[in-house]
């Protein structure tokens, strides 16, 4: 099994995003003037196993809008087939895609992808939503052109810590994993490699490592304890097996990736 973290351009976010208050505020102050992050990575990964390319998320395009809590800074050519490019791989190769999520900067790369994409049941649910609608429109964050995820259902049974689960790979090294809280659909993708540690693909679950390690709700959580209860899965997940965890926005990832540093 080999894994590649391919990079689609930056975000910068809101200190509020990142941080955000306690109660009310929480998501008030993402639509409130205040200071901004250094870029972050918008991280998608190629997972090459048992003959097989299989990609977790697309990524982000260049034609992607700002929104008032996130400014995106991708250009064409950081889009996925460079990226992949410069990994030593093709976009003909692809199997299939597994989104973690429903949000642009981690699908919207789909417009470069014809093969299978799979998305969590319950996530496709809430896309359709009427909140997620209206929120689209408002936010102009269109759904990519095309988008038409098969469904699946993680009615695999308990994988490590996590009651629900659902397998990706015929050998059961690559899993599926419910992680809700940054939105109620929230999948992660657990691959077990050659020396049998977890590398979870962990999307938006948490910025970053310190945010799972500090069980800070996120602005954009529906429900804060949901998405706190997750964390407490995950470092649950992370104390039964060595596990290398992986957030797309985290600077730190691909080095922990490279490294095969896994949380402690």
């Amino acid at each position: 099994m080999k894994i590649h973290a391919l990079q689609t351009g930056n975000v910068r976010v809101k200190h509020s995003f990142l941080f955000p208050a306690r109660g009310a505020r929480r998501q008030l102050d993402l639509f409130m003037p205040g200071a901004w992050s250094d870029p972050l990575p918008i991280h998608c990964w190629a997972i090459e196993h048992e003959g097989l390319l299989r990609l977790v998320d697309t990524g982000e395009t260049a034609a992607a809008r700002n929104v008032p809590f996130a400014r995106m800074e991708v250009t064409p050519e950081q889009e996925l087939p460079t990226a992949m490019a410069q990994a030593g791989l093709q976009l003909d190769d692809v199997s299939e895609v597994v989104l973690t999520h429903a949000h642009g900067d981690h699908m919207d790369g789909l417009v470069h992808v014809r093969e299978r994409v799979l998305s969590n049941e319950v996530e496709l649910r809430y896309v359709a939503s009427p909140f997620s609608r209206v929120m689209r429109r408002v936010l102009r964050q269109p759904l990519p052109l095309g988008f038409g995820p098969e469904a699946f259902a993680l009615d695999g049974g308990s994988f490590g810590a996590f009651e629900r689960s659902s397998a990706l790979s015929a050998d059961g090294r690559i899993v599926a994993v419910d992680t809700p809280g940054h939105t109620p659909g929230h999948v992660s993708v657990i691959c077990v490699d050659d020396s049998d540690r977890h590398v979870m693909l962990a999307g938006d679950t948490t910025d970053t490592l310190e945010q799972l390690k500090s069980l800070r709700a996120d602005a954009i959580a529906p429900d804060p304890k949901v998405h706190v209860a997750t964390m407490e899965t995950i470092l649950a997940h992370c104390a039964q097996h060595p596990t290398v965890y992986l957030p797309s926005h985290d600077p730190e990832s691909a080095a922990r990736l490279a490294g095969s540093v896994t949380v402690s």
